[in-house]
């Protein structure tokens, strides 16, 4: 589905993000990506969604280099959770937030409707539809967020430290539906016991480099150590 072929890049500012990343993901993948903070993990899903252009190497997604061209073709097809929900969330209201994208795709008013009433059930939304995002706790800010993405049902969706800085019952409700999504699903993540719960492949990253891929049942505490995860 996604490939990445001898990748780096380079922040305007002069600072590299990643360096020489080679990666394949394939259908039905859950991938965990792991590393201490620096090590390149945002950078590189952000190079992996389309969101950012490789200062060198390529990246194809669904065989397709990004550009101007195919851009809505690939934003159809993939969802990006950021860490931060005030990076993403911009519309007037909670219910605006849901529905920008289906709209945006020239979804019927009946399927969109359908959709709405769905995903605000699912993540307990009902009640704050038409409050503005930027009033709203952390945890729901998270909660709005995940559902304005899986809401146009992606088939690749990249989910940058969604457990991070939200209640207990805000991360469970997240692996719940990140556990019934049907879809490919890349996490980048501090938090192991997330990892362990919803990935099969793990990838660990180290100043801005892929350090070694493994499994969820191989993963070395020992490696996680060296490399100064935990």
């Amino acid at each position: 589905m996604i490939s990445a072929k001898g990748v780096s890049y380079v922040y305007p500012d002069g600072s590299l993000g990643i360096q020489d990343v080679s990666i394949e993901i394939f259908k039905d993948d859950r991938i965990g990506i792991i590393g201490p903070n620096g090590s390149g993990k945002s950078t590189l899903i952000f190079l992996l969604s389309g969101l950012l252009k490789p200062t060198k190497g390529e990246v194809r997604i669904f065989g397709m280099i990004p550009d101007k061209k195919n851009v809505e073709a690939i934003r159809r097809k993939i969802g990006v959770v950021f860490q931060n929900p005030d990076d993403f969330l911009f519309n007037p209201t909670v219910k605006d937030e849901l529905l920008y994208v289906p709209r945006q795709l020239e979804m019927s008013e009946e399927e969109m409707k359908s959709l709405l009433s769905e995903y605000s059930g699912k993540f307990g939304l009902d009640e704050i539809l038409h409050k503005p995002p930027f009033r709203l706790s952390g945890g729901e800010k998270k909660k709005v967020e995940i559902a304005s993405v899986l809401i146009f049902r992606p088939e690749i969706v990249f989910l940058d430290e969604p457990t991070a800085n939200v209640d207990g019952k805000t991360r469970r409700m997240v692996a719940e539906m990140m556990r019934k999504y049907d879809g490919t699903v890349v996490i980048t993540s501090h938090e192991l016991g997330i990892i362990r719960e919803l990935c099969n492949r793990v990838v660990l990253m180290s100043k801005g480099r892929i350090v070694e891929e493994t499994t969820v049942e191989n993963l070395s505490e020992r490696r996680l150590e060296e490399i100064g995860v935990i």
